[in-house]
Order: structure tokens, then C-alpha cells, then sequence
């Protein structure tokens, strides 16, 4: 089957279904690109030379089953990240940030959806959660690319779903969206 043909399962079935074709579709972020230091929670991209905070904001442990996610505004998360930097950084790192939406999207596998991440680099699931709003499979994240989209009242930003690695269109003005967010630094 083609990621076409399981997002659309996907959505028939009331978008619980999660999968990976590994048969038809080449790997886009394969495990090799990356370096975990689950001590510190980070993992470098070979690839890219980022370095990303293993897990979404508000996880935290190995395998990013302690907490909750953080969602916030696109200020809120920005101010979240500044006052990280402002203090005792995070794994000895001062300079983490908003990614932008071609760093965002460079970690989406598209082998797979619901989640369309590589879950051995970035495990995504709390467990725990009461409800999938705790889980990558529904989470939106935002990045810090400005889109063309105009409204004369309010400002968006590019976000990437990780049910299907798509781009949507997120308010950080007016109707300020409620989104999750991942921190990013540059390695090299």
C-alpha cells in the first residue's frame, strides 16, 4: 500500500489506524541518521546537523512517557523556549529554539502515518494519557516559518501535523491556535 492509500484508511476508519509501509516506500528519516543520548534526551541528525530534544515539550524520560505535552500559544511557546535559555539551558545547551518548517518536516517519516515519525529515534505515545491528545498521532507542531497566507487581522506560521507529516496553517496573532512544539539547536 502507498501513504495514500493508508491515509485514507486512516481517515475511513475513524483515524485510528497507525502504519508503516515499509515495503514501498523508502525511509526518509531511517534510525542510522541519528545519535541518541537518551542521558541527556537529545538526538543529532547526521543528516542536517540539528540537534533535537528527543522528546515534545512536557516529556520528558527515555522513552517520553513522563508528563504531559506542553500546548501553548506560538508566543507562549517562544517565551517557553527563552526562559529555558535564560536559565540552566537543557542537556548543557543555551541556543534551543523554534524549528523552522524544513527542519520540522526533515524528521516526518513518510513510511508512515499516524504517527509519520521514526518512533526508535523519537518514541511519541504516552501510554498513560487519558485521551490521544497526549499522543504524536494527533499532535501538531508548530515551527518559526512565517506563511504567505494574508489576513489582515491576524499572523500564521507553518505547522506539521505528525499524523501525516502535512503542513497546516497556524494563527499565532488573533485567534492564537493552541499547538505543541519540539526544541531544535544547531549542532555543528
Amino acid at each position: 500500500m502507498n501513504k495514500l492509500t493508508l491515509l485514507l484508511i486512516s481517515f475511513f476508519l475513524g483515524s485510528a489506524y497507525a502504519a508503516c509501509s515499509t515495503s514501498t516506500i523508502d525511509p526518509t528519516a531511517p534510525a542510522s541518521r541519528f545519535t541518541v543520548n537518551e542521558e541527556q534526551g537529545v538526538v543529532t541528525d547526521h543528516a542536517t546537523g540539528l540537534m533535537w530534544k528527543r522528546c515534545v515539550e512536557g516529556f520528558s524520560g527515555a522513552d517520553c512517557r513522563t508528563g504531559s505535552p506542553l500546548q501553548t500559544t506560538f508566543v507562549g511557546a517562544v517565551e517557553h523556549i527563552d526562559s529555558i535559555n535564560e536559565g540552566d539551558g537543557f542537556a548543557g545547551f543555551d541556543d534551543w529554539r523554534l524549528p523552522n518548517v524544513k527542519e520540522l518536516r526533515s524528521i516526518v517519516e513518510e513510511q508512515c502515518t499516524r504517527p509519520s515519525q521514526n518512533e526508535d529515534v523519537f518514541p511519541l505515545k504516552n501510554t498513560e494519557a487519558a485521551d490521544d491528545s497526549a499522543t504524536l498521532n494527533s499532535m501538531v507542531l508548530f515551527t518559526s516559518t512565517p506563511t504567505s497566507y494574508y489576513d489582515a487581522d491576524d499572523t500564521y506560521v507553518w505547522a506539521v501535523s505528525f499524523s501525516t507529516g502535512i503542513l497546516e496553517r497556524t494563527s499565532v496573532g488573533e485567534y492564537n491556535y493552541v499547538r505543541f512544539f519540539r526544541l531544535v539547536r544547531d549542532a555543528r
